[in-house]
């Protein structure tokens, strides 16, 4: 299976890829399939990846106290595994694919690889992270005013 560059170049980077830059995402990118249903990445298990769906969709969960809690549902472009990835702790999320997906996997060794050569790249992936990291905050801060106007409306 190979990178779908004109994907990459839509939909994650926003850039025109150079042939020097599609050879760098060939050799440092493993691209993945996985079935409906399969586990990713398991909450607790060494970090140290990124992972980017290219296509299908992904449920995250985490453990609260032995029961798993769906954090949300995921598709095409977002990347998971950031945390782990940026600060080497371990994964603190499951990831279930909920259709057969593709998935790139990029390593932190390949990312300072990457940095070392190709600093657009490099940039251009981790302004998507900060753009998502972003979003997924904005989200959070809204549940999180709702849940207290609920708690606050219900306490009166």
């Amino acid at each position: 299976m190979t990178i779908d560059h004109l994907w990459m170049e839509d939909n994650l980077l926003l850039c025109k890829l150079s042939d020097e830059d599609r050879k760098a995402l060939d050799e440092l990118i493993e691209p993945t399939t996985h079935a409906r249903g399969e586990v990713i990445v398991r909450e607790g298990d060494v970090g140290g990846y990124l992972y980017i769906i290219r296509s299908g969709s992904a449920e995250i969960s985490c453990d609260a106290e032995g029961l798993s809690v769906h954090v949300a549902d995921v598709r095409e472009g977002f990347m998971f595994g950031e945390m782990s990835f940026l600060t080497g702790h371990p994964v603190n999320a499951t990831v279930t694919t909920r259709e057969e997906s593709i998935i790139y996997k990029l390593s932190r060794g390949a990312y300072s690889e990457l940095m070392m050569h190709n600093q657009d790249l490099v940039y251009a992936l981790f302004a998507h992270m900060l753009v998502q990291a972003g979003g997924t905050i904005s989200r959070m801060n809204k549940e999180h005013v709702a849940l207290r106007k609920y708690l606050t409306e219900r306490g009166h």
